[in-house]
């Protein structure tokens, strides 16, 4: 722990979000040093906010703290899902949210290479290293965990239960080996070994292979397993036929928007990458590639335009820094060159490291696809210049604390993986390993499963993690079978007792429980409140724990318009939607998508006939 030495705090008007979501809070600004090595020298501000717990008349029985991840995202805009994480542990525990080093408030990085573009994001970041000048070293994570440090010591709070997803565990784990006595517990969501890890990201494309391969065994209708073929050969095959024929057209981003797309092989890489982050493309990308290879592009377009990173500069440094990603990964990762290796040697260095891997490493890509993708990919710091004298996140030899520790990590998650998180929790002496089946990208905040979060609420009252047994019970992604060209190829819903409809009755049946199923599906790529249908029309919708769509002639089976009402618990998992068919049938449709392989059940009325049906749900 650093020397107890005095820590200047100041004051600040607390944001209008953080002064509704409790009682008390607390913000301001503590000084620290820019280099922790050097206290004497200039010193830069840390922006935190502190929010009291609901028993301030009875002693504490210690602090949360959480750190959000990027690196390059402010905690504190993630308030909200911090909130809702800490609310269940909060009668004797403060939280304490602080934006770490050139995020956010705390004086957010930015260069004016990053500022309108992120086109050639390693020529940019060599250009937006200049611009910063040499204080860009001091912006690492070792600095950023001692900055933490001195916040909490300035708000005289001792022992902490702290918690840190994605990069915020990486920071984590960085901050128990510095300041170890300050630990009452650790959890580390979806997390990453802080030394070992493979520059080129082979675990992390193995990932994505297993992936693939486990969402695919788990789902009945796999369109890979129906056509008797491995769903990882399937993606290569697609791949390579992009190398000699991208696909080009105009496709509805996630708000809507006519987007312009060119799937290439890279743009390919950047959607099936996106996989981590959006259930989506898990979802859709096997019966989108059939689709294509019959002609069909609407699909995998659409997939594309809510995937592929065109631009990432438009984003306020405040909201997400690119400088501060690349000063911090260009500083504490390793790379596929030595960090003495010149500026202009570096690209050939990588030519002749990726040589070295195993034929098939990189599959369903190759390495040279699977690391050259522009934007925040494996060749980002090619143009960042190295600084071999500065301290690591940890010393060589660290020694990881005996602090009870629990890891979370989803096994779907394709940039944190499973593998590297095992490692991770072998590290910690302490810790107690869950992956959470058919889960992505940071497992406990906005937990719509309701598993990891009670996992660590038990976690961190009781210091055990207690009974895992729900993460083996997280539903499976409901993979498209296919995105039909007609009514006529539809699968129809199956008959129940008491139903009187016809095959059409159902194949009509089943088209509108995909629509809404496809609707609910793009919520998480959508920001503006509406979007569109794959084939037309259009839905809207309001809520946040409860979401209520509204379809207007939305279409997702050529010539089958869907309007009507949606309803659904996004944590309770019930969908229940009241719809009309062309203007004309009228269906409730009904299902969970917590059960895992869960039906549902359609109900209505068919050209006066009475439809009572099941299907898998969607």
């Amino acid at each position: 722990m650093a020397a107890l030495v005095p820590v200047p705090v100041v004051a600040a008007a607390c944001p209008r979000e953080a002064r509704i979501a409790v009682h008390a809070v607390r913000c301001g600004f503590a000084r620290v040093p820019l280099d922790h090595a050097n206290p004497g020298g200039r010193s830069i501000r840390i922006y935190f906010e502190r929010y009291r717990r609901r028993e301030l008349g009875l002693p504490p029985a210690s602090t949360v703290v959480a750190i959000e991840g990027g690196p390059g995202y402010s905690s504190t805009a993630s308030r909200a899902g911090y909130l809702r994480l800490w609310r269940p542990v909060s009668r004797l525990r403060d939280l304490v949210l602080v934006d770490l080093r050139g995020t956010g408030r705390s004086g957010a990085l930015a260069c004016a290479a990053l500022a309108r573009s992120t086109v050639g994001y390693a020529r940019r970041g060599g250009r937006c290293a200049a611009q910063l000048g040499p204080d860009r070293d001091f912006y690492s994570t070792a600095q950023s965990v001692d900055d933490l440090d001195d916040v909490l010591q300035a708000l005289g709070v001792a022992r902490v239960d702290l918690y840190g997803d994605s990069y915020g565990s990486f920071a984590a784990q960085a901050f128990a080996v510095r300041h170890p006595s300050r630990l009452r517990s650790l959890v580390l969501d979806s997390t990453y070994p802080v030394t070992g890890t493979d520059p080129a990201g082979s675990d992390l494309i193995a990932a994505v292979r297993r992936g693939l391969r486990l969402s695919c065994a788990r789902r009945a209708g796999c369109p890979a397993r129906t056509r008797d073929i491995d769903p990882v050969a399937l993606v290569a095959e697609f791949s390579g036929r992009l190398k000699k024929r991208p696909i080009v057209g105009t496709a509805p981003d996630g708000d809507g928007n006519p987007t312009r797309v060119r799937l290439d092989q890279d743009a390919f890489v950047q959607l099936v990458s996106a996989s981590y982050a959006y259930y989506g493309v898990w979802r859709d990308v096997q019966a989108a590639i059939v689709s294509a290879e019959s002609g069909d592009d609407a699909p995998m377009l659409r997939l594309a335009a809510e995937t592929v990173t065109v631009d990432g500069g438009a984003a306020a440094p405040t909201s997400y820094s690119d400088p501060l990603y690349l000063a911090v990964t260009c500083h504490d990762y390793p790379q596929l060159w030595d960090p003495l290796t010149p500026l202009r040697d570096r690209r050939a260095e990588v030519i002749r490291r990726l040589a070295l891997y195993p034929v098939g490493t990189f599959a369903p890509f190759t390495g040279r696809l699977w690391t050259g993708v522009d934007y925040e990919g494996f060749l980002a710091c090619l143009g960042w210049p190295s600084a071999p004298d500065a301290g690591p996140p940890v010393p060589p030899d660290a020694q990881y604390p005996e602090v009870p520790t629990l890891v979370l990590n989803g096994d779907l998650d394709t940039i944190t993986a499973a593998s590297g998180a095992r490692l991770v929790a072998h590290r910690f002496p302490r810790s107690t390993f869950v992956e959470l089946h058919n889960s992505i990208h940071v497992t406990a905040i906005y937990d719509r499963d309701g598993c990891a979060s009670t996992i660590y609420t038990r976690f961190v009252g009781m210091l055990r993690a207690g009974d895992t047994s729900c993460a083996s019970r997280v539903a499976e992604v409901r993979l498209v079978p296919t995105f039909a060209r007609s009514l006529a190829v539809v699968t129809p819903a199956r008959s129940l007792p008491g139903d009187e409809s016809v095959v059409a009755d159902r194949q009509l049946a089943a088209a509108a429980a995909a629509t809404v199923a496809d609707a609910i599906a793009r919520w998480q790529v959508n920001y503006d409140g509406s979007s569109v249908g794959l084939r037309g029309g259009s839905w809207s919708y309001t809520g946040t724990d409860v979401a209520v769509f509204k379809l207007h002639g939305a279409s997702l089976v050529p010539g089958v318009a869907i309007s009507g009402s949606a309803r659904w618990d996004v944590y309770g998992g019930q969908v229940t939607a009241t719809v009309t068919v062309n203007g004309g049938a009228h269906l409730h449709v009904r299902w969970s998508l917590h059960e895992q392989h869960g039906l549902s059940t359609i109900t209505g009325n068919v050209g006066g006939r009475t439809v009572r049906a099941t299907m898998l749900a969607p």
